[in-house]
C-alpha cells in the first residue's frame, strides 16, 4: 500500500504567508493604478477644456483648414486620453478570496481537517486570487500607458498651437 506524501506543515505555512504578501502588495499596485488614473482623466480633462475654450481662438486667428485640423486633433487625443484613464477607473470586484470559500470555512467538515491541509486550500484559493488580480493590474497598467500616450500626443499639438499663435503675433 502506497502512502503519498504529506505537507510539510512549516513549508505550508512559509508558502501561504507568501501567497497574503503577494495579494496584499496586487491590492497596493491596484489602488496606486487607480490614483494614477484618477489623477490622470481629472489633468486630461482639464486641459481639454481649457483647449476647447481657448483653441477656438487660434481656429479664429488661424483661418485655415490645417490650423482646424491640429486643434480638432488635439482635442480629439485628449478627449480619449480621458476617455481611456477612465476606463481604467470602472469598478470592478477585488478577488482576494471568493465567497464560497469562504462561506465554507465556517462548515463542520471544514472544522475536522488538519491545519495544514486548511492552510493548503487557503493557499490554492489566495495564489489563484493574486493571480487574477496580477492579470487585471497588468492590463489596467497597459490602458493606463495608453492614456498616458494620448495625452503626450495632445500635449504636443497644444504645444504646436501655441508656437503657432505666438509665430502669428510676433509677426
Amino acid at each position: 500500500m502506497a502512502v503519498s506524501p504529506q505537507p510539510n506543515p512549516e513549508t505550508v505555512a512559509a508558502l501561504l504567508d507568501t501567497a497574503w504578501r503577494v495579494a496584499d502588495a496586487e491590492i497596493s499596485r491596484t489602488d496606486a493604478l487607480d490614483r494614477k488614473a484618477a489623477t490622470l482623466a481629472t489633468f486630461a480633462s482639464l486641459l481639454t477644456t481649457l483647449t476647447a475654450t481657448l483653441g477656438a481662438q487660434f481656429v479664429e486667428r488661424i483661418d485655415t483648414g490645417w490650423a482646424l485640423g491640429i486643434f480638432c486633433a488635439g482635442l480629439l487625443v485628449l478627449v480619449l486620453s480621458v476617455a481611456v484613464a477612465v476606463k481604467a477607473l470602472m469598478p470592478r470586484e477585488y478577488v482576494v478570496l471568493g465567497a464560497r470559500y469562504l462561506e465554507r470555512l465556517s462548515a463542520w467538515p471544514e472544522t475536522w481537517k488538519p491545519p495544514e491541509q486548511v492552510r493548503g486550500e487557503t493557499l490554492r484559493a489566495l495564489t489563484r486570487s493574486a493571480a487574477r488580480e496580477r492579470r487585471a493590474n497588468d492590463a489596467k497598467t497597459r490602458t493606463l500607458r495608453s492614456a498616458l500616450v494620448l495625452l503626450v500626443a495632445g500635449l504636443v499639438l497644444i504645444a504646436l498651437e501655441a508656437a503657432t499663435l505666438a509665430a502669428k503675433g510676433s509677426s
